[in-house]
Parts: C-alpha cells; sequence; structure tokens
C-alpha cells in the first residue's frame, strides 16, 4: 500500500511539473531546434556523463574500503543498479538497495553498509559550496524560487554535516540524540529501531582519521561535476546556444543538488521544469532551446542508466525483484541488523 501511495504521489508530481512546463514552452520552436541539432558531438560527449559515475562509484568504494574492499567494476556495477532503482522509485529506494545487494552477494551487514552510503550522500551536497562561489562569478538573476531552493539544499548539507560531525566526533552525543527521538515509536518495534541506529552511528566513525581519504572523495566528487558538466554544455552547444562552461558548471550544479529532493518516477516532468527555470529563467538561455536540450538529454542518459543498469544486475547476478525494498525487505533488514 505505502509503494502504491509513493507511486501515485510521484505521478501526481511528475504530472504537475509537465503541465507547468507544457505551457511554457513554444512547441513550433521547440520542434525547429531539432533540426539543426549535431546528434554525434552529443553521443560522443555523452561518456563523459557515464565517467561521472565512474568517479562516484570509485569514491564510494574508497569510502566503503575499511569495511568491505569492492573492486572497481563491482563497485560501479552495484552503484548503477541503485541509480536505476532511485531512476524507477520515487523515494530514494536505489540507497537501501545497494546495501542489500552487498548483504545478498558478500554477507556485509546492512547496519555496516547503510553509513557509507549516508556519506556518499552527503558528499554530492559538497558542491553547495561551488555554488556560494560561483553565484558572484556568473551574471546569474536569483529568482525567489531559487533562492528558497539553494537556501534548502545548502541547509540540509549543514545538517548533515553536523550529524555526520558529531556521529564521527561525538558518539554517544549523536546516540543520546537518536534515542530521544525514537522515544515517539511504539514500546514494541523501538527496540529493533535502538539497536539499528545504534550500529549505523558507530558505522559512521568509519571515517575516523582518514584525512587523505576526505581529500580524495572530495576531489572524485567536484571531478564527478565538472564532467557532467561538460556533456550538458555540449548538448547545449550542439542546440546552438552559446551560453558559457562557467553557467552550465553552475546550473547543472545546482540542478543534481536538487536530485536529494523528492522527485517523481524516471524524474519526468521535473527535470524538464527545473532546467527551464534554472537554465532559461535564471541563466538567460531561451525556454525553448532548454527543452529541446533537456528532451534529448533526459532521453539520451535515461537509456544510458537502464542499459548500464540492467547490465549491472545480470552481471551481480541478481533479480530486480531481489532489491526492491518492499515490506518483506523491510522486515528482513531489520530481523539481520545486529
Amino acid at each position: 500500500m505505502k509503494n502504491k501511495l509513493n507511486w501515485i504521489w510521484g505521478i501526481l508530481l511528475g504530472t504537475i511539473f509537465l503541465i507547468a512546463w507544457f505551457r511554457i514552452i513554444d512547441w513550433q520552436e521547440f520542434l525547429s531546434y531539432f533540426k539543426k541539432f549535431d546528434l554525434k558531438l552529443v553521443l560522443v560527449f555523452s561518456i563523459f556523463y557515464v565517467l561521472a559515475y565512474v568517479l562516484r562509484s570509485i569514491r564510494w568504494k574508497i569510502i566503503l574500503n575499511p569495511t568491505y574492499k569492492m573492486k572497481i567494476p563491482e563497485s560501479f556495477a552495484v552503484f548503477m543498479t541503485g541509480l536505476l532503482i532511485n531512476y524507477l522509485i520515487p523515494i530514494r529506494a536505489g540507497e537501501i538497495a545497494k546495501s542489500v545487494i552487498l548483504k545478498l552477494r558478500k554477507k556485509v551487514r546492512i547496519s555496516q553498509s547503510l553509513p557509507t552510503i549516508f556519506i556518499d550522500k552527503i558528499t554530492d551536497l559538497f558542491p553547495i559550496v561551488l555554488i556560494m562561489i560561483l553565484v558572484p562569478i556568473v551574471s546569474i538573476r536569483l529568482n525567489n524560487t531559487l533562492k528558497v531552493i539553494i537556501i534548502i539544499l545548502f541547509l540540509i548539507f549543514l545538517a548533515f554535516l553536523s550529524f555526520l560531525f558529531f556521529a564521527i566526533n561525538h558518539r554517544q552525543k549523536a546516540l543520546k540524540f537518536l534515542h530521544s527521538f525514537l522515544k515517539i515509536l511504539p514500546h514494541k518495534i523501538r527496540p529493533r529501531f535502538e539497536d539499528f541506529f545504534s550500529n549505523f552511528v558507530k558505522g559512521m566513525a568509519i571515517m575516523q582519521n582518514r584525512r587523505k581519504d576526505y581529500f580524495l572523495i572530495y576531489f572524485l566528487t567536484i571531478l564527478a561535476v565538472f564532467s557532467e558538466a561538460l556533456y550538458i554544455w555540449i548538448v547545449f552547444k550542439s542546440f546552438g546556444s552559446e551560453i558559457s562552461y562557467s553557467k552550465i558548471l553552475f546550473g547543472y550544479t545546482l540542478m543534481n543538488l536538487t536530485y536529494i529532493l523528492p522527485t517523481p518516477p524516471a524524474q519526468i516532468g521535473s527535470n524538464q521544469f527545473m532546467w527551464v527555470l534554472i537554465f532559461s529563467f535564471a541563466l538567460g538561455v531561451n525556454e525553448n532551446l532548454t527543452s529541446a536540450a533537456v528532451t534529448f538529454s533526459h532521453l539520451l542518459t535515461t537509456i544510458w542508466i537502464f542499459l548500464i543498469g540492467g547490465f549491472s544486475l545480470l552481471l551481480l547476478k541478481i533479480k530486480f525483484s531481489d532489491v526492491i525494498p518492499n515490506k518483506e525487505t523491510r522486515k528482513e533488514i531489520l530481523k539481520r541488523v545486529e
């Protein structure tokens, strides 16, 4: 029932975004941009989109190293499987799926692997610092909506960073806070969650005294952002836009950060609307050109995600249904945490 409600909510959200997007674009002008579109150039540079996820999977591998040493192909396969599930289910279910995969294949405790995924997601928010640096450098008209989005993302980043700091350096205080928060749960199920979150907080200590790894993790994060922005820049150039790479870097970095918020299945609707909001209303690119760019880019990246995600499932020798966090999976997670 809960999964159905999530799907209904996701589809409803996507429909609202699509309606808003349809009201913005001029279909005749939108279609005209495809007549002068350089397809070969975009296909070649789409490898930089894939490269960004290779870099992020290596980053996760480094975070996970003290618990389980993965080879790069394995970390990439697990990472892309999680991305595929995130793409289809609007509740970030792919993050839990990555832990489930490691549990099924390598008997890695979920309470050990889940903190590494949480840390990995926090590092995805690190480029918000880059956004703050680029705002005075790049000529940007920040409307009220964009200001609210940036503020919300920055506050989420600070909240997660604070929790990570306390979990690593003040474990007992973090545990005390979580146990106080869990008092709202029924007494019957509370001990299970207390045990799980106690192990989760202990698992956060995986980053203690790893200064060199911190540098490498943040370097890979920024490198992934630059790689993905290069692909998006080429997409805009292929449709005839003269937008600078620095503006694309700002726009797509902000776009990427919004993915931490709830999105519709396959990001249909939200991608189109947010691209126009950021690249057209804030950065001055024609809204029909932006719409053409996001439509093609969304189609191409979806193909990449399904191809690589599907191949990853075959490589890992697991079924899609085995890693979907359904009711049975959630019960199993609670049973298996130690």
